[in-house]
């Protein structure tokens, strides 16, 4: 349901932003329309995040495990998983949202471009600024906006530090682990 209601929303937000003065409304601006999608998905990571994972995973009674291989057991995904599952529905909207780390344990969660590392590098030393740059690197002229991911509960903080191919083990409560990528597609 949640995914659901990101996509509804980005489907709106994309509406909106697309028709630059249909029916005498203004266009949203693409750091407001990114700025949005993150303000929905950080809401649904957090609460998935504190609600479910931390109570019942890896820092919970470990009644239901969070784990990477959640698909071959009955376990829950790891945030993470649930952040790609949750932007593989809104993949068709005209956005596209990403988790990035400069200390990826999956290395498919590296940066995939140098803008991708720069963003990510600053919003690591500002995690209370959002990094935006606008790009073509995927094809088409978009708005691209990096948020700080920080570490919000300990069953983040125990798993990232635990990990075997973790290449960081010192993770804080309050530290920033990577960022929230949000690729806006300008109109054309």
């Amino acid at each position: 349901m949640r995914a659901l209601s990101i996509k509804a929303l980005a489907l709106v937000l994309g509406l909106t932003a697309a028709n630059a003065a249909g029916a005498g409304g203004a266009a949203v601006p693409a750091r407001e329309v990114a700025d949005m999608l993150y303000a929905l998905a950080l809401a649904n990571r957090t609460v998935y995040t504190r609600d479910i994972v931390q109570r019942l995973g890896p820092a919970g009674d470990g009644v239901v495990p969070a784990t990477e291989h959640y698909l071959d057991s009955s376990a829950l995904p790891l945030p993470a998983q649930m952040f790609a599952l949750v932007s593989e529905e809104i993949d068709d909207t005209g956005y596209w949202l990403s988790l990035r780390s400069l200390d990826p344990i999956n290395f498919a969660n590296a940066p995939l471009t140098p803008l991708e590392e720069e963003g990510l590098a600053y919003v690591q030393a500002n995690p209370g600024e959002a990094f935006y740059a606008e790009d073509a690197a995927a094809g088409a002229p978009s708005l691209v906006a990096i948020y700080a991911d920080v570490a919000s509960v300990e069953a983040c903080v125990a798993c990232h530090n635990a990990h075997p191919r973790s290449p960081r083990r010192d993770f804080a409560l309050g530290d920033v682990m990577g960022g929230v990528i949000v690729r806006v597609f300008l109109p054309q």
